[in-house]
C-alpha cells in the first residue's frame, strides 16, 4: 500500500535545516578562532590598563560576531524559504433545502366601513332647515323624518303644483266633452271629418297636460317629503352635516350605515389573494387589545398594477364595539401544507429581486434568484428557484459575493416538525423581512 505523498513544504524542510546547521557551524568556528587570537593578544599585554581595554574590545567584538551569526542564519534559504498563507475564506453555515410543514399567516390591515353607505340629501331647492330631528349614533327606520324644512315655501310649492293639476284636469274634461259631442253627430254632416279629428287631438293633448301636472305634483311631494328630509333605509346614523338655517340643496346631510352592518376593507398581496378563500375566518384587533372575527365575503376583484395588491372585504358581526372609520389590524391562517422553505436570514435582495447563495462542490457560492411566497415565523416559502437537497448559505450570506470561496462550518440542520419541541434558541433565527 502506497503512502500518501508529503506536501511540498515538508519536502524542503530537511534541506533547509541541513544548510542552516552547516552555515551556523562555520560561522561559530570562525568566531571561536578569531576570539581566541584576540584573547591571546589581550592577555599578553604587560600593562594592566591596556589589558583591561583589550578585554572590553574583545567582549564587544564577540557580541558583534553573535549578531552576525544570527543575521546569516536568518537569511539562509533565499527564495526557498517556507511561507505559510493564512486562511482568508469566510466561515459560513450551510443549510440543506428540505420540505417543511408550513402554516402561513396573511396580514390584514384595513379600515372598518359600512357594507352599504347611504348618503342622505335634500332634493328641495330654495328651502332652509328649521329643525334637526336625529343625531350621530341614532338608529332610524326607513321613511323616518330626520330634519324639518321650511314648511311655508314647501307648502306654497305644493299648492302651486296642485293648482296646475286642477287646471289641467278641467281643460281635459272640457276637451273630452267637445270631442264626444262631435263624435255623436259624425254621421249627420254638421261637422266635417277634419273638425272632428281636431277635437279628438285637443282631448288627447288635454289628457297629456293633466298627466304632466300630476307628475309635477308627485315630484314636488317627493322632493319636499311633506316638508321633511326622510331616511331612505333603516340603519345607524354615522355622520351628520346638517346645520340649522342652512340651505341643503346638493349637500349630504346625513350618512347611514344600512342595517348597521360593517366590514373591513383590507389590502392583500396578489399571492395572498390567490391563497385566500371566501368564507375564511380572520381575526382583527382593536386598539384596546380586544378582538373580533370577520368572514371573507369578497376576494379582490382586481390587482393594482403599481402596488400589486387588491381589496378584500371581511364582514363583521353586528353588535360589536367596532365603529365605522376604525383602523383594524388582523390576520388569517392559511391551511397547513408541505413546502420548500428557507430562513429569512438566507434571503438577500437586489433591485427588488430575491436571491440566495448556493454552495457548489468546490466551496464556492453562486447567486440563484428565487420567487418567494408566504412566511411562517422566521421561515419564508420558496415557490420557484430551489430544489430539495441544494445547499445554501445560512449565516454570513450578506457579506459574500457571487463566486467567492467560503469555509464551511458544521452544517446547520433544518428544523423539521419532529424537532419543533426543541429548546428555545436552537436552530437559525432569521431577520424580520
Amino acid at each position: 500500500m502506497n503512502k500518501p505523498e508529503r506536501p511540498e513544504p515538508f519536502k524542503e524542510a530537511p534541506g533547509f535545516l541541513k544548510r542552516a546547521k552547516d552555515a551556523s557551524g562555520r560561522a561559530l568556528q570562525s568566531a571561536r578562532d578569531a576570539g581566541k587570537r584576540v584573547w591571546d593578544r589581550a592577555t599578553d599585554a604587560p600593562d594592566q590598563n591596556k589589558r583591561r581595554n583589550k578585554i572590553l574590545m574583545l567582549t564587544g567584538g564577540a557580541i558583534a560576531a553573535v549578531i552576525a551569526v544570527l543575521f546569516i542564519v536568518s537569511r539562509i534559504g533565499g527564495d526557498n524559504n517556507i511561507q505559510t498563507q493564512p486562511a482568508t475564506a469566510q466561515a459560513v453555515s450551510v443549510i440543506s433545502v428540505q420540505a417543511r410543514t408550513f402554516q402561513t399567516q396573511v396580514s390584514l390591515n384595513g379600515e372598518a366601513r359600512p357594507v352599504r353607505d347611504i348618503q342622505v340629501t335634500a332634493q328641495a331647492s330654495g328651502v332652509r332647515i328649521l329643525q334637526i330631528l336625529v343625531d350621530e349614533g341614532d338608529f332610524v327606520r326607513q321613511g323616518q323624518a330626520m330634519a324639518r324644512l321650511d314648511n311655508a315655501l314647501a307648502n306654497a310649492q305644493t299648492r302651486a303644483a296642485q293648482a296646475s293639476v286642477a287646471e289641467a284636469q278641467s281643460a281635459a274634461v272640457r276637451a273630452r266633452g267637445e270631442y264626444d259631442r262631435a263624435e255623436s253627430i259624425r254621421n249627420s254632416g254638421a261637422l266635417s271629418t277634419e273638425a272632428i279629428e281636431q277635437r279628438r287631438a285637443a282631448a288627447i293633448a288635454a289628457d297629456a297636460r293633466l298627466a304632466a301636472a300630476q307628475a309635477q305634483l308627485a315630484e314636488t311631494n317627493a322632493r319636499l317629503g311633506g316638508g321633511y328630509v326622510r331616511a331612505p333605509a333603516s340603519g345607524l346614523v354615522i355622520d351628520r352635516n346638517a346645520s340649522l338655517g342652512a340651505a341643503p340643496e346638493g349637500q349630504v346631510l346625513f350618512r347611514i350605515a344600512a342595517d348597521n352592518r360593517l366590514e373591513v376593507s383590507a389590502q392583500v398581496a396578489e399571492a395572498d389573494a390567490l391563497a385566500l378563500q371566501e368564507g375564511q375566518i380572520a381575526t382583527f384587533s382593536l386598539v384596546d387589545g380586544s378582538t373580533v372575527q370577520g368572514v371573507l365575503r369578497r376576494l379582490p376583484a382586481s390587482i393594482d398594477s403599481r402596488t400589486r395588491t387588491g381589496e378584500a372585504l371581511f364582514a363583521l358581526p353586528s353588535g360589536t364595539r367596532v365603529r365605522a372609520g376604525m383602523y383594524l389590524r388582523g390576520h388569517a391562517d392559511l391551511p397547513v401544507r408541505e413546502v420548500l422553505a428557507v430562513p429569512q436570514s438566507s434571503v438577500l435582495y437586489e433591485s427588488g429581486q430575491a436571491y440566495v447563495l448556493v454552495l457548489d462542490d468546490t466551496s464556492h457560492v453562486h447567486r440563484l434568484d428565487v420567487q418567494l411566497a408566504g412566511r411562517d415565523g422566521d421561515w419564508v416559502e420558496v415557490i420557484e428557484g430551489l430544489s430539495p437537497g441544494q445547499r445554501i448559505v445560512g449565516s454570513g450570506a450578506a457579506f459574500l459575493q457571487d463566486g467567492e470561496e467560503v469555509r464551511v462550518l458544521t452544517p446547520t440542520p433544518v428544523q423539521t416538525p419532529a424537532a419543533e419541541g426543541a429548546a428555545p434558541g436552537e436552530g437559525i433565527r432569521g431577520r424580520e423581512g
